[in-house]
């Protein structure tokens, strides 16, 4: 990259296609600070941003191979199972050297699943990986007395294992959305769901009970457990060569013996299932409070995500944000959409109703606004 004007290219197709910093930042998937940084070079890309600006700017990698590997063999045993190890090298990278690896000793099995985790393609129901299923959590906007009300239901709310919906992680590996990781992803449900809820909901709250809209909710905690069931795919696979065939078996001794490497991988994905002993702890319940910072949009939202504001309100939150981009409030005060938006959460979110000024500081914060 040290021959091409990256500032200089990026702000260029950024004004172009008529982005802003913050959506540039999302398709980079990196924080907005970080790509203003990079664009005014100030900073130099990681090697996985490297891999995305040349896709985005539609630039043969081939061209870059000086940074592809650093010296290193790439591919071989030895390389992936130390940057696994030591986390060194990312699942997507690892990926793509084990597809080295296999296509070289061609083995079926291995390149199959490579296929599934790299292209991200439409899966057979039959053929997706326990640990790329999820049981969904619902966010939920319902109707009672006159007031609305936000509500978020754990998948355990419905008693019955058959009855509830599930996820299915089907995109590349490759392809997070960092508010994906950061929040989790809200995802449609179909009309009878929804049906269905409401009557599982009014047995509880009863008949005056009206629900709105609903959507299924996946926690982060999910795509980072797809991550690292692949990563320990990767690891046991290498391990099992290393036992089996030694440290350093040659291409030709494993392409000899390619049957075996295959029935070997179809019994460590069996033994992978759903990947629950890989299940992260959530944020313990007893937690400081989130200090806001001017300007900072990730602290805010974690601030939020820690007074129980639902993602449906989340969005808005983005959306307001994103209209503003376009016809900038005067320094200094709240803009009053977002008074608008913060008076429209302080009365469906029970903790900040107990104090309903708190949302309206927290946002004179965030806009560096004098109290």
């Amino acid at each position: 990259m040290d021959n091409l004007d990256l500032p200089a290219i990026l702000s260029t197709y950024r004004e172009e296609n008529g982005l802003s910093m913050r959506r540039m930042a999302q398709i980079l998937i990196m924080s907005k600070s970080a790509y203003e940084r990079l664009e005014k070079g100030i900073t130099k890309p990681s090697y996985e941003e490297i891999q995305r600006i040349l896709k985005l700017l539609d630039i043969n990698p081939d061209t870059f191979r000086e940074i592809d590997t650093r010296g290193r063999p790439v591919g071989t045993i030895s390389f992936l199972k130390r940057g696994l190890l030591y986390g060194s090298i990312s699942t997507h990278d690892a990926l793509n050297c084990l597809k080295d690896l296999a296509e070289a000793v061609t083995c079926k099995p291995v390149l199959e699943w490579l296929e599934l985790e790299t292209d991200g393609r439409e899966m057979d129901i039959h053929n997706v990986p326990l640990y790329r299923f999820c049981t969904e959590d619902y966010d939920i906007e319902y109707e009672q007395d006159g007031h609305l009300f936000f509500m978020f239901l754990p998948a355990e709310f419905i008693l019955s294992f058959e009855e509830r919906s599930y996820f299915i992680y089907d995109a590349p590996i490759d392809a997070p959305d960092k508010r994906w990781l950061k929040t989790g992803s809200i995802l449609p449900l179909y009309e009878d769901r929804i049906q269905y809820l409401e009557q599982v909901l009014q047995k509880v709250y009863g008949s005056d009970f009206k629900l709105i809209r609903a959507a299924g909710r996946v926690s982060p905690q999910f795509k980072q457990k797809v991550l690292l069931t692949v990563q320990e795919i990767i690891l046991h696979f290498l391990l099992c060569i290393e036992t089996e065939f030694g440290q350093n078996a040659s291409v030709d001794v494993l392409r000899a013996h390619k049957h075996q490497l295959g029935i070997m991988f179809r019994k460590i994905l069996d033994s992978a299932e759903t990947g629950d002993h890989l299940d992260l702890p959530m944020k313990p319940e007893t937690q400081k409070e989130v200090i806001i910072v001017k300007g900072d949009e990730e602290r805010f939202m974690d601030w939020l995500d820690q007074h129980d504001i639902s993602l449906f309100e989340q969005d808005e939150f983005y959306v307001v944000l994103d209209e503003l981009e376009k016809r900038p409030a005067p320094e200094g005060i709240v803009p009053p959409e977002m008074c608008a938006w913060a008076k429209k959460v302080t009365s469906s979110n029970a903790k900040f109703r107990e104090h309903d000024e708190k949302l309206l500081n927290g946002l004179k914060v965030f806009y560096g606004v004098k109290q």
